[in-house]
């Protein structure tokens, strides 16, 4: 982990491969959480950083790329085209809008994918039956937390559950039950001396 004053809260970083946090905001939200709150946690960050995809950060930024590409056009400059500035604006307004409309889409599935490696480590190593359940907790109270009058403005990060373009708590939740109880019917095949922990991709914890 990575203390970062930049970052506003706790963030898996792919392509950095590492988990940057801000100082006042675990003080604030996580400092009394339990010790399977606090492994959820890291373990969700963890799942950005080995699960997440480096492009996913640089897409925010196309439309500024490229701005920067053909500013020194010479049909932008003054006696060019009459008509090369209105194309440029709307092949910018074009790039930004899919641009972040993928960002978003695919901000939401990671989301989901860092909900599943978090839930399952969870149940592998430390024998949480219902990772479901911290995760509500840990949302609803970062939720809760955000909406007070002192933390207005105060954005969670990666853990924010807003309408918007994150999924909501309920589909997480019902997301991380589901795929357990999908993962628990299926049967597991073990191999005549195969070690446990390379068969969940987790180490064991003894």
């Amino acid at each position: 982990m990575v203390r970062c004053p930049f970052t506003v809260s706790l963030r898996g970083c792919p392509a950095l491969n590492c988990i940057r946090y801000r100082h006042s905001f675990y003080e604030r939200n996580l400092s009394g959480a339990s010790d399977d709150t606090l492994r959820f946690v890291l373990l969700h960050e963890e799942g950005h950083v080995r699960k997440g995809s480096p492009f996913l950060s640089v897409l925010p930024a196309l439309p500024i790329l490229l701005c920067l590409a053909f500013l020194g056009h010479p049909s932008l400059q003054a006696g060019g085209s009459p008509a090369a500035k209105p194309v440029f604006i709307a092949l910018l307004l074009l790039t930004a809008f899919f641009a972040y409309r993928t960002y978003y889409h695919r901000m939401c599935d990671e989301e989901f994918i860092a909900d599943r490696y978090a839930a399952d480590a969870m149940r592998c190593c430390y024998r949480v039956r219902d990772p479901g359940a911290l995760l509500q907790n840990l949302l609803s109270t970062l939720l809760a937390g955000a909406s007070l009058p002192h933390r207005k403005g105060v954005i969670p990060g990666i853990f924010h559950s807003k309408p918007d373009y994150r999924p909501s708590i309920s589909e997480r939740v019902q997301r991380v039950r589901a795929a357990i109880d999908s993962s628990d019917r299926k049967p597991v095949v073990r191999r005549t001396g195969s070690n446990p922990s390379t068969e969940t991709g987790y180490p064991v914890m003894r």
